[in-house]
């Protein structure tokens, strides 16, 4: 049986189809019939395309050795037609029958067994297929997830290094700062020290010219009191001098 109501003849419809022909064997497929139904599903003409197109591709094997194409359409009459067409077939002894009883083969050692296998082999291969297709994708997910970690774990360093770097900038800038800080308090207490120097040393140079001056004045002075005083002493001398030699007439006194 097959709906025709189907797209296609798919993969796996195709690989039973096989086991069923090494099943039966050639000799025994024109007592076959292969039933289309699901005709109410879609409209006759695509229905008759998709039936050429079975006849002419997927069920010919089959056709050729004289199996029956019939069409089934979901009624009594149109299944007594089926059952009658299988119920005028003469017996005929299956292929897997021969080959089990008279070649007496090991049923894996049959047509129908190999078809089996290769269809195990097929869907093996494909498992494996599959199974590799996942282990390649849980890989390429690991390395994904291991670059995403790793290009993290990086960019995560190079903040942390470019925090560091930073950091170094910073503590170099206030190390500057501090040095200049330092050398400009070194040159400011060196400028107010020579500025005390200075003034230290114009204040010696007043004291000595005021000293100076002072002691010049004194001198000048005593050198005044001095010559006033020997004025004296010569004024004195001489009215002495007078007095001892020309003393006033009737006594009396000089007055200086």
């Amino acid at each position: 049986m097959h709906r025709i109501s189907d797209r296609r003849f798919s993969g796996i419809a195709g690989r039973n189809f096989k086991i069923f022909r090494e099943l039966c064997g050639e000799t025994s497929l024109k007592n076959v019939v292969l039933a289309t139904n699901m005709w109410g599903e879609v409209s006759h003409d695509v229905g008759e395309a998709r039936e050429r197109e079975l006849a002419s591709n997927f069920l010919k094997p089959a056709l050729d050795k004289d199996a029956q194409l019939v069409r089934h359409h979901n009624t009594k009459q149109s299944a007594h037609d089926v059952i009658r067409r299988i119920m005028n077939n003469h017996p005929v002894v299956l292929q897997i029958q021969r080959e089990l009883v008279d070649q007496r083969k090991d049923i894996t050692k049959t047509a129908a067994g190999e078809a089996v296998d290769t269809k195990l082999a097929e869907e093996a291969k494909r498992h494996e297929a599959d199974l590799k297709k996942a282990q390649e994708d849980k890989a390429r997910a690991l390395r994904q997830k291991e670059e995403e970690a790793k290009r993290k774990m990086e960019e995560e360093k190079r903040k942390q290094e470019e925090q560091i770097r930073k950091a170094k900038e910073a503590e170099q800038k206030a190390a500057l700062q501090c040095r200049q800080e330092t050398e400009r308090a070194k040159l400011e207490a060196k400028c107010l020290e020579e500025d005390a120097r200075k003034a230290k040393q114009r204040a010696e140079e007043e004291h000595r010219r005021k000293t100076a001056l002072l002691n010049k004045r004194l001198a000048e002075e005593e050198a005044k009191a001095k010559a006033a005083r020997a004025a004296a002493q010569q004024k004195i001398n001489h009215l002495q001098h007078q007095m001892a030699h020309h003393p006033p007439p009737g006594g009396g006194c000089i007055v200086i």
